[in-house]
């Protein structure tokens, strides 16, 4: 099945503007990232993983606990694989990761399957949005 014809993605996507959904967090924002491409970019990095992850982090130190680097942007960075239950467990690591508490709490509202069954890739953008991006999703049952 399609990533984008998942039922709990649909109205992400019916709700975007070219591929695109900004979420105002607080004094950041929050863009959900829906573009066929830069899916199939953060699929290409899944499928070189080989432990079980529903978040990819894009961090600045690859060689480092997970809790010791922090979110920042995709060029040049540590593509980090996480595996976390349920979405407070995800906002959790987002701000150990040093994401704004309002970034989070919006990633955790309109990031559906956040910690669960969808795997979603995370990075900040140099202006500090957090953009976020679903890369897989596991069949419902």
């Amino acid at each position: 099945m399609d990533l984008l014809s998942d039922p709990d993605l649909l109205p992400l996507l019916e709700r975007s503007t070219e591929g695109e959904l900004e979420i105002h967090g607080g004094i950041g924002r929050l863009r959900i990232d829906l573009k066929r491409d830069d899916i199939r970019l953060w699929q290409d990095t899944l499928v070189t993983i080989s432990t079980p992850c529903n978040l990819l982090l894009a961090c600045e130190k690859g060689e480092v606990d997970l809790e010791a680097t922090r979110l920042t942007w995709v060029v040049g960075a540590a593509i980090r694989a996480a595996q976390v239950q349920g979405a407070d467990e995800a906002g959790g690591l987002l701000e150990k990761l040093a994401v704004d508490h309002h970034l989070v709490l919006a990633a955790q509202q309109h990031c559906p399957g956040l910690g669960g069954r969808i795997t979603w890739a995370f990075y900040l953008e140099r202006h500090g949005w957090l953009t976020a991006t679903p890369v897989a999703a596991m069949p419902y049952g």
